[in-house]
């Protein structure tokens, strides 16, 4: 292996290789990689079979868009969902704009300008686009260079020096308890029913009640136990861990839910299938259950 790797820091290595100059000569460069050693093995690995394939690029050559999708492409570490919405956000609002800039040559300026662009006509036709959807780029941008500038790619991440346009909060409307009573006396009997009771009585999200199987709920405690989470990516259907440990929890549940749910493991046609999996009978795509929720609200006249 022509170079080596030398420990910086607790997760950091530095690969220091070879590589063919425009005179014929040799020149060393310098790659810091996070992770194992490992991982840094065969970063360099990958490095020397480039020079050795004439592949190489020189860091100060990488665009923006080059950088963006090697790292979405690579190890990641983004949820499935998340990485979706990242390449997404970085092959429509990203890459258009900022993707041929040398990224070690990216500016401050070039960030505040692409922000007024998005917002100016960034959207489909030449529409403005919200302020919400170029924050959400920001931070895909933000976040690739924080590691680009973690890793010595460049000196500094640019994207933290420009702050993304202000979003206003938009106050989110609850059911009132007449609207709640319409909603469960259409639902009643639907195979929703159960889900919309235990997310009234609970707080849950809708993929954490779509992933909940059998053995998380304790009839005789009336509890139920929120241990993962289901999602949907063009991929299929995956179960996810929380993401922090406070995702896992305990809820307590009143009276009503609980006999939901006795009713759901008593109905031979919603178990179907499921008994196998130990997986509660409403366990299905969470596009399908908000479909359905939508249906639900246009009907009893409360919307979408």
């Amino acid at each position: 292996m022509r170079g080596n790797i030398t420990r910086r820091g607790k997760a950091s290595w530095r690969l220091k290789f070879d590589v063919n100059s425009a005179s014929g000569g040799r020149e060393t460069r310098y790659v810091t990689v996070r992770g194992r050693r490992q991982d840094a093995e065969r970063e360099l690995t990958k490095l020397i079979a480039a020079q050795d394939a004439g592949t190489f690029i020189e860091p100060d050559k990488v665009s923006v868009a080059d950088y963006l999708r090697a790292w979405l492409d690579g190890p990641h570490g983004l949820a499935g969902k998340t990485y979706e919405r990242y390449k997404q956000l970085a092959e429509q609002q990203i890459n258009p704009h900022l993707g041929a800039q040398s990224l070690q040559k990216l500016r401050p300026s070039h960030v505040k300008d692409w922000h007024a662009k998005l917002l100016a006509s960034g959207g489909k036709d030449d529409q403005p686009l919200s302020a919400r959807t170029v924050l959400a780029a920001h931070r895909v941008l933000h976040r690739a260079l924080a590691l680009a500038a973690e890793t010595e790619v460049v000196s500094r991440n640019v994207a933290s020096v420009i702050k993304p346009p202000k979003v206003e909060e938009v106050e989110i409307e609850s059911l009132t308890a007449d609207q709640i009573v319409t909603v469960l006396a259409a639902l009643k009997g639907h195979w929703l029913e159960p889900i919309v009771v235990l997310a009234l009585s609970s707080g849950a999200r809708r993929g954490e009640l779509l992933a909940l199987r059998w053995a998380d709920i304790d009839l005789d405690a009336a509890t139920v136990r929120i241990e993962r989470s289901l999602e949907q990516t063009k991929a299929g259907l995956k179960f996810k861990a929380p993401k922090t440990k406070h995702g896992r929890r305990t809820i307590s549940l009143p009276l009503r839910p609980c006999g939901c749910i006795v009713a759901a493991n008593s109905n031979s046609g919603w178990r179907l299938g499921r008994a196998n999996q130990n997986l509660m009978p409403w366990c299905s795509a969470p596009s399908r259950a908000t479909r359905f929720r939508r249906t639900t609200l246009a009907e009893t006249g409360l919307g979408s």
